[in-house]
Formats: C-alpha cells, sequence, structure tokens
C-alpha cells in the first residue's frame, strides 16, 4: 500500500492504543479494576496493529530498494556499454542516473 500509508496507519494506531491507557488509567484510578484491563486490552491491540502496519513498511521500503537498485544496475550496464562505443557524455549520463538509483535505494533501507 505505500511506505507512508503503513507509516500513517501504524501512527495511528498508537496513538489510539496510548488513548486506551489513558482510560484505563483513569478506570483503575476510580478503582474498575475490569473496565482499566479492558482498556489495557484494546490499547495492547492497537500497539499490535501498529507494528503489522511498520512491518508492512518496512516490506514496501526493500521492495522498492530492490527495484532502485535493479534500475541503477541497468544504468550502469548502459554506461559501460556507451563507454565501450566511445561515447563518453552519454556513458556519464547513464552512470550519475546509476549513482542516483543507488542512493535512492540506500535512503530508503537508511
Amino acid at each position: 500500500m505505500g511506505i507512508d500509508f503503513q507509516m500513517h496507519r501504524a501512527s495511528a494506531n498508537m496513538a489510539k492504543g496510548f488513548r486506551q491507557f489513558q482510560k484505563a488509567d483513569n478506570q483503575l484510578a476510580k478503582g474498575k479494576v475490569d473496565s482499566a484491563v479492558k482498556h489495557y486490552d484494546k490499547g495492547l491491540n492497537c500497539f499490535a496493529t501498529a507494528e503489522d502496519h511498520l512491518a508492512k513498511a518496512e516490506d514496501d521500503a526493500y521492495s522498492k530498494a530492490g527495484k532502485e537498485v535493479d534500475k541503477g544496475n541497468k544504468e550502469l550496464k548502459k554506461s559501460i556499454d556507451e563507454y565501450g562505443k566511445g561515447s563518453v557524455d552519454s556513458a556519464e549520463r547513464h552512470y550519475e542516473s546509476a549513482m542516483n538509483s543507488y542512493d535512492e535505494a540506500l535512503d530508503l533501507i537508511d
């Protein structure tokens, strides 16, 4: 679904989890232990869901990074081919494009 979407969903679920913990604390202060436990459970479930979204974001980032590495490899091959033909300017453009793709990949997994 996309890295940013998954990160947003994780943040939203963490906020919901914290809110449930606040409600649990409030109920506990009133001596309502059963109600507090229910809110703590809801909060923990929200954090579990957030963790799932973070794992999906990580998977999406690695997948996208792999595509960038592949793109960089193709550009590097073009650069080598152009250099072999004596077209130094074209080889340099492809080389720069390859390095940019590699940088994108590293930024995603850094």
